[in-house]
């Protein structure tokens, strides 16, 4: 999957999403291709590479939940100026933060996604196995009582 690929992607899976933030062609563009380079930063690419790597299929699915993660980081962040707004004793009730809170919960499913591969991002610890002394169970081999 190379770049192309990917910006292919995130335009075909966020259209609605960068419609409702009112994102311009530029901004669009200028948010996939710093979600696109995050992505390849996290799964270990040069910076000198970022321009030109394309990621084998081994490592697809978690170049995508990467995609989706740091997308959704872009959208949140421009998201986050949006306040409600209530006039006339609450007989009219603007919430613009909602779309903020639900680009939230997406984010926190990308988030668990990326680490479901072992990836530590967001604060979503990763699984990881260490070792496991279990030796402190064995019965004594002296009579203790």
């Amino acid at each position: 999957m190379d770049r192309t690929d990917a910006s292919n992607y995130l335009q075909e899976e966020y259209r609605e999403l960068a419609e409702e933030a009112d994102f311009t062609t530029d901004q669009t563009n200028s948010a996939y291709s710093v979600a696109t380079d995050m992505a390849l930063r996290q799964l270990g690419y040069e910076e000198s590479a970022l321009s030109s790597t394309d990621v084998p299929q081994a490592d697809v699915l978690k170049y995508i939940a990467l995609l989706n993660y740091y997308a959704l980081n872009r959208f949140l962040k421009v998201l986050a100026k949006e306040r409600d707004t209530a006039a006339g004793s609450g007989a009219i009730s603007l919430k613009d933060s909602q779309m903020f809170d639900q680009v939230s919960k997406l984010m926190g499913m990308a988030a668990r996604e990326v680490a479901s591969f072992g990836i530590d991002i967001g604060g979503i610890g990763a699984y990881r196995m260490g070792r496991i002394n279990l030796d402190f169970l064995e019965p004594a081999t002296t009579t203790e009582f």
